[in-house]
């Protein structure tokens, strides 16, 4: 269902970003962050991102991994992670590769690589001293131990989803994503080929996976689901369809676990009968708004999150590029940067706490082939 939302907010005249260089940054520093960019082509990319008003430090190459569209970082802050999303097609395995990170410089040192247990690993996320990670092409799910010293280990356990759907792309299954259960051991799977929402258990001692008490939920036919964002308290939250190009609210039950579907809403404009495509989602530090990017149109929408009626829309504004891919949310939530994967830049959007609006900072990076920014962490050891 669509809401008729005010016309987009067009996007200003881009300045690419000069104002602070790298030898003025500084690891304690908190005007500035490190900021590391994925991309579809053979690099990892990082600059300092200003906290203050949006902007974009001159661009360095981090590192040569090919097809580097996601990252985790260990508790530490010690170690990146990133896959190298190759064999989409199925033909090949792609790998997890291992890097340590000076805070200070920004350098990232690899360690060492590993196949990431399947084809096209497209996300992951940190488990129990292990990576899990998703891989797309084959819709395998696999385990990644870690050492101590941070290196990737030889896969340990590999589980593969199973389903198709109507759409021409959901001939098999295609794991996209992974959403490791707040407090638990449980992980969550949208695989957009089977339209399912598979339910799995990560077993720390030794790192192995195995299938949920509920080993999926059904979704609609052709929805695609993407990618699961829950609100703090680890129950409630989002599932986004790619293919419909929706927004469905969810309720994880722990008593048995499993999923309950709650209401949808489109993220498309009313109206609207192109190819559909959503394809990221990020709520707001405050948990009262989220962030939704919508390929079809080329827009972010914001949405209210109203506690007993899901969402409601709000704006719906320009990305400042094409085919936004993902959204990363700044540390401080003050900040939503996008990266535009088919305009070739990433883009920053100052955030609003008080309406939940989005403005733009009128700031971007020219990266090729962007598809991920992530900032970084420093942990504790």
């Amino acid at each position: 269902m669509g809401v008729n939302i005010p016309g987009s907010i067009v996007f200003g005249l881009f300045s690419f970003a000069l104002c602070h260089s790298l030898a003025c940054a500084t690891a304690g520093d908190d005007s500035e962050t490190w900021v590391y960019f994925g991309t579809h082509g053979d690099y990892i990319y990082n600059a300092r991102f200003n906290l203050q008003d949006g902007s974009f430090s001159t661009l360095q190459k981090a590192a040569k991994v090919v097809r580097p569209t996601w990252f985790v970082q260990d508790p530490s802050g010690h170690h990146l992670y990133s896959v190298s999303e190759v064999g989409n097609n199925g033909d090949v395995n792609g790998q997890v590769v291992a890097f340590s990170m000076d805070h200070e410089s920004g350098a990232l040192t690899e360690l060492n690589r590993v196949e990431s247990g399947g084809s096209g690993p497209t996300n992951m996320v940190y488990g129990h001293n292990s990576l899990v990670v998703a891989n797309y092409g084959g819709g395998q799910v696999a385990v990644v131990p870690l050492s101590a010293d941070g290196r990737v280990q030889p896969v340990s356990s590999v589980l593969a989803d199973f389903g198709t759907g109507p759409s021409p792309r959901q001939t098999q299954a295609h794991a996209h994503s992974i959403t490791l259960v707040k407090n638990t051991h449980d992980l969550l799977v949208p695989d957009l080929g089977a339209d399912r929402v598979f339910m799995y258990r990560l077993n720390d001692k030794p790192e192995q996976l195995t299938q949920g008490a509920t080993p999926f939920v059904q979704m609609e036919p052709g929805t695609g689901p993407r990618g699961i964002e829950f609100l703090k308290d680890g129950r409630h939250g989002f599932l986004l369809s790619e293919l419909s190009a929706q927004v469905r609210c969810l309720t994880w039950q722990p008593e048995s676990k499993t999923l309950r579907y709650g209401d949808s809403v489109d993220t498309f404009p009313p109206g609207f009968t192109g190819p559909k495509s959503a394809s990221s989602m990020k709520i707001g530090a405050n948990e009262k708004f989220l962030y939704v990017a919508d390929r079809s149109t080329d827009t972010l929408v914001v949405y209210r999150i109203e506690r007993g009626g899901c969402l409601e829309p709000i704006q719906r504004i320009s990305s400042g590029g094409q085919y936004p891919w993902e959204l990363s949310m700044a540390p401080g939530g003050h900040w939503l940067v996008v990266a535009n994967l088919k305009s070739d830049n990433v883009t920053s959007f100052k955030i609003d706490n008080q309406s939940g609006k989005l403005a733009p900072s009128g700031f971007e990076a020219q990266i090729p082939e962007p598809v991920f920014a992530h900032f970084a962490r420093v942990g504790k050891d």
